[in-house]
Protein backbone atom coordinates (compact mmCIF):
# COMPACT_ATOMS: atom_id res chain seq x y z
CA UNK A 1 0.00 0.00 0.00
CA UNK A 2 1.37 3.46 -0.85
CA UNK A 3 1.76 5.64 2.34
CA UNK A 4 0.52 8.99 0.73
CA UNK A 5 -2.18 8.96 -1.53
CA UNK A 6 -5.77 9.59 -0.14
CA UNK A 7 -7.41 12.91 1.36
CA UNK A 8 -10.56 13.62 2.64
CA UNK A 9 -12.65 16.76 3.40
CA UNK A 10 -15.18 15.86 6.01
CA UNK A 11 -18.57 17.32 5.57
CA UNK A 12 -20.97 15.83 7.41
CA UNK A 13 -21.66 18.39 9.73
CA UNK A 14 -24.93 19.47 11.46
CA UNK A 15 -24.21 23.43 10.36
CA UNK A 16 -26.21 24.24 13.34
CA UNK A 17 -24.59 28.07 13.65
CA UNK A 18 -24.00 28.58 9.92
CA UNK A 19 -28.04 27.91 9.42
CA UNK A 20 -27.36 26.29 5.90
CA UNK A 21 -25.61 23.23 5.00
CA UNK A 22 -21.48 24.13 5.15
CA UNK A 23 -21.23 22.00 1.84
CA UNK A 24 -23.25 24.70 -0.03
CA UNK A 25 -20.88 27.55 1.22
CA UNK A 26 -18.94 29.28 -1.75
CA UNK A 27 -16.60 32.63 -3.18
CA UNK A 28 -17.14 34.32 -6.10
CA UNK A 29 -19.35 31.52 -7.55
CA UNK A 30 -17.69 28.37 -6.83
CA UNK A 31 -18.04 26.03 -3.90
CA UNK A 32 -15.33 26.07 -1.30
CA UNK A 33 -15.31 22.24 -1.57
CA UNK A 34 -15.20 22.24 -4.98
CA UNK A 35 -11.54 24.34 -4.66
CA UNK A 36 -10.63 22.30 -1.86
CA UNK A 37 -11.47 18.88 -4.42
CA UNK A 38 -8.96 20.79 -6.88
CA UNK A 39 -6.28 21.59 -5.00
CA UNK A 40 -5.87 18.53 -3.40
CA UNK A 41 -5.91 16.36 -6.30
CA UNK A 42 -2.55 18.34 -7.03
CA UNK A 43 -1.17 16.45 -3.90
CA UNK A 44 -3.59 13.42 -4.18
CA UNK A 45 -4.79 10.92 -6.54
CA UNK A 46 -7.63 9.42 -4.10
CA UNK A 47 -9.49 12.37 -3.11
CA UNK A 48 -12.78 11.68 -0.88
CA UNK A 49 -15.47 13.52 0.95
CA UNK A 50 -17.05 11.93 4.00
CA UNK A 51 -20.56 13.38 2.96
CA UNK A 52 -24.57 12.17 3.71
CA UNK A 53 -25.32 13.65 0.83
CA UNK A 54 -23.68 12.62 -2.16
CA UNK A 55 -26.33 13.97 -4.65
CA UNK A 56 -23.71 17.13 -4.26
CA UNK A 57 -20.99 15.89 -5.76
CA UNK A 58 -19.51 14.66 -9.13
CA UNK A 59 -18.50 10.86 -9.05
CA UNK A 60 -16.59 11.46 -11.74
CA UNK A 61 -14.28 13.76 -9.83
CA UNK A 62 -14.46 12.66 -6.07
CA UNK A 63 -15.17 9.63 -3.83
CA UNK A 64 -18.00 10.20 -1.42
CA UNK A 65 -18.15 7.56 1.49
CA UNK A 66 -20.27 7.58 4.75
CA UNK A 67 -19.98 6.98 7.95
CA UNK A 68 -20.43 3.48 9.70
CA UNK A 69 -20.81 4.75 13.08
CA UNK A 70 -23.76 7.86 12.74
CA UNK A 71 -24.13 10.81 14.32
CA UNK A 72 -20.84 10.33 16.20
CA UNK A 73 -19.17 13.54 14.98
CA UNK A 74 -16.28 13.78 12.81
CA UNK A 75 -14.32 11.41 14.64
CA UNK A 76 -16.78 8.67 12.33
CA UNK A 77 -16.00 10.50 9.05
CA UNK A 78 -11.85 9.60 10.31
CA UNK A 79 -12.51 6.48 10.66
CA UNK A 80 -14.78 5.95 7.89
CA UNK A 81 -12.33 7.72 5.25
CA UNK A 82 -9.79 5.77 7.00
CA UNK A 83 -11.11 2.49 6.06
CA UNK A 84 -11.54 2.90 2.73
CA UNK A 85 -8.03 4.47 1.76
CA UNK A 86 -5.67 3.96 -1.07
CA UNK A 87 -2.98 4.29 1.63
CA UNK A 88 -1.29 4.42 5.02
CA UNK A 89 -1.79 8.01 5.10
CA UNK A 90 -4.90 10.07 4.31
CA UNK A 91 -5.25 13.70 4.63
CA UNK A 92 -7.88 15.43 6.84
CA UNK A 93 -9.11 18.52 6.18
CA UNK A 94 -13.18 19.92 7.10
CA UNK A 95 -15.67 21.38 4.46
CA UNK A 96 -15.53 24.52 6.06
CA UNK A 97 -11.87 25.09 6.17
CA UNK A 98 -11.43 26.96 2.81
CA UNK A 99 -7.45 27.59 3.20
CA UNK A 100 -5.10 24.67 2.46
CA UNK A 101 -0.92 25.13 2.97
CA UNK A 102 0.02 23.55 0.26
CA UNK A 103 4.29 23.80 1.63
CA UNK A 104 2.96 22.93 5.34
CA UNK A 105 1.49 19.98 3.80
CA UNK A 106 4.16 18.57 2.57
CA UNK A 107 6.61 19.78 5.54
CA UNK A 108 4.01 17.08 7.36
CA UNK A 109 4.47 14.18 4.69
CA UNK A 110 8.05 14.92 5.11
CA UNK A 111 8.19 14.78 9.07
CA UNK A 112 6.54 11.35 9.00
CA UNK A 113 9.23 9.88 6.84
CA UNK A 114 11.41 10.28 10.31
CA UNK A 115 9.52 7.51 12.41
CA UNK A 116 5.90 5.39 13.01
CA UNK A 117 2.84 7.64 14.17
CA UNK A 118 -0.84 6.95 13.89
CA UNK A 119 -1.47 10.64 13.92
CA UNK A 120 0.76 13.98 12.32
CA UNK A 121 -1.60 17.27 13.97
CA UNK A 122 -0.17 20.87 14.98
CA UNK A 123 -0.07 22.32 18.38
CA UNK A 124 -1.18 25.85 18.84
CA UNK A 125 -1.60 28.02 21.68
CA UNK A 126 -1.68 24.93 23.74
CA UNK A 127 -4.17 23.30 21.77
CA UNK A 128 -4.49 20.73 19.06
CA UNK A 129 -5.68 21.37 15.77
CA UNK A 130 -7.10 17.93 14.58
CA UNK A 131 -7.91 18.95 11.14
CA UNK A 132 -4.91 20.00 8.40
CA UNK A 133 -4.06 16.72 9.97
CA UNK A 134 -2.75 13.37 8.59
CA UNK A 135 -4.17 10.15 10.47
CA UNK A 136 -2.67 6.42 9.72
CA UNK A 137 -4.45 3.47 8.89
CA UNK A 138 -2.77 1.84 12.09
CA UNK A 139 -4.82 3.97 14.36
CA UNK A 140 -7.98 2.15 13.42
CA UNK A 141 -8.34 -0.21 16.08
CA UNK A 142 -7.98 2.56 18.75
CA UNK A 143 -10.51 4.68 16.91
CA UNK A 144 -12.92 2.05 16.71
CA UNK A 145 -12.65 1.20 20.03
CA UNK A 146 -13.40 4.88 20.80
CA UNK A 147 -16.59 4.99 19.12
CA UNK A 148 -17.94 1.57 19.89
CA UNK A 149 -17.66 3.25 23.80
CA UNK A 150 -19.53 6.59 22.66
CA UNK A 151 -16.63 8.33 22.74
CA UNK A 152 -16.69 11.48 19.84
CA UNK A 153 -13.65 13.73 20.91
CA UNK A 154 -11.11 13.84 17.92
CA UNK A 155 -8.42 15.68 20.79
CA UNK A 156 -9.04 13.11 23.37
CA UNK A 157 -8.68 10.62 20.79
CA UNK A 158 -5.42 12.02 19.61
CA UNK A 159 -3.78 12.66 23.23
CA UNK A 160 -4.45 8.78 23.84
CA UNK A 161 -2.22 7.35 20.71
CA UNK A 162 1.37 7.60 19.06
CA UNK A 163 0.96 11.39 17.73
CA UNK A 164 3.52 13.42 16.05
CA UNK A 165 2.87 16.96 17.33
CA UNK A 166 4.40 19.97 15.42
CA UNK A 167 5.46 22.29 18.03
CA UNK A 168 3.83 26.29 17.37
CA UNK A 169 7.41 27.39 16.95
CA UNK A 170 8.55 25.04 14.43
CA UNK A 171 5.31 25.41 12.28
CA UNK A 172 4.53 28.98 12.37
CA UNK A 173 6.75 29.90 9.48
CA UNK A 174 4.93 27.83 6.96
CA UNK A 175 1.33 29.05 7.99
CA UNK A 176 0.85 32.90 7.48
CA UNK A 177 -1.48 34.00 9.89
CA UNK A 178 -2.69 30.35 10.90
CA UNK A 179 -5.31 30.10 8.22
CA UNK A 180 -5.07 26.74 7.49
CA UNK A 181 -7.01 26.46 10.77
CA UNK A 182 -9.32 28.58 9.68
CA UNK A 183 -13.02 27.38 9.92
CA UNK A 184 -16.33 29.25 8.72
CA UNK A 185 -18.46 28.28 11.75
CA UNK A 186 -21.23 31.37 11.42
CA UNK A 187 -22.77 33.98 9.18
CA UNK A 188 -20.37 36.08 10.18
CA UNK A 189 -17.31 34.42 10.08
CA UNK A 190 -18.39 33.52 6.41
CA UNK A 191 -18.92 36.87 5.72
CA UNK A 192 -15.87 38.19 6.62
CA UNK A 193 -14.40 35.43 4.84
CA UNK A 194 -16.01 36.40 1.42
CA UNK A 195 -15.67 40.12 1.84
CA UNK A 196 -11.63 39.55 2.33
CA UNK A 197 -11.51 37.12 -0.79
CA UNK A 198 -9.70 34.25 -1.85
CA UNK A 199 -6.22 36.07 -1.59
CA UNK A 200 -3.00 33.41 -2.00
CA UNK A 201 -5.50 30.41 -0.89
Amino acid sequence: MEKFKSAVILAGGKSTRMGFDKQLLELEGRKITEELIAKLKGRFSDVMVSSPTPQLYDPGQVRVIQDIYQESGPLAGIHAALLQAQSQWVFVTACDMPYLELAYLDFMMERLQEGSYAVCVTEREGGLEPFHAFYSRSALPALEDCLARGRRSVNSFIREINALIIPEAEAAPLLPGWRAFLNLNTPEEYQKYRREGRGSS
